[in-house]
């Protein structure tokens, strides 16, 4: 079974800041995978070298841009989707938006089935662990 390390956060609701605060679960990462090591773990299983992987995952990741920006919707099989989410303000009529309108994209991301299977609770135990403070012990922010 797969673990999952969590922790206690104490959340108010913004809309009743007078209420007791309720206690939830917050997800603590064990580390951070990059793409050298997933492109390793990938040839381990493969016949394909890691430079190999490592040019295919590129040029994946080239492709998905440039068809993301075509208004596409990149569809990978049992991985999941990705697809362009506008977010905008809102206007009085149809005829009074623009596409200043338009203030932010977002990039949406569907899993597929393989990946639904990775949060079937059935498969998963939960550890609680202590609060990670933001420092040596947080994992590092995603790059682009």
């Amino acid at each position: 079974m797969a673990e999952i390390n969590y922790s206690i956060a104490a959340m108010k609701k913004p809309a009743e800041p007078e209420a007791a605060p309720l206690y939830y679960a917050k997800m603590q990462a064990s580390g951070v995978v990059d793409l050298d090591d997933m492109a390793e773990e990938i040839s381990y299983a493969t016949t394909l070298t890691d430079g190999d992987v490592l040019n295919v995952l590129r040029a994946l990741i080239k492709q998905m841009k440039k068809n993301l920006a075509a208004g596409k919707i990149v569809r990978m099989e049992k991985f999941g989707s990705f697809q362009f989410q506008l977010c905008s303000k809102g206007a009085d009529s149809e005829e009074k938006f623009s596409a200043d309108s338009i203030k932010k994209v977002n990039i949406q991301f569907r899993p597929g089935a393989l990946v639904r299977e990775a949060q079937n609770l059935k498969t998963l135990n939960f550890k609680k662990v202590p609060k990670k403070t933001a420092g040596k012990d947080a994992p590092a922010k995603a790059q682009d």
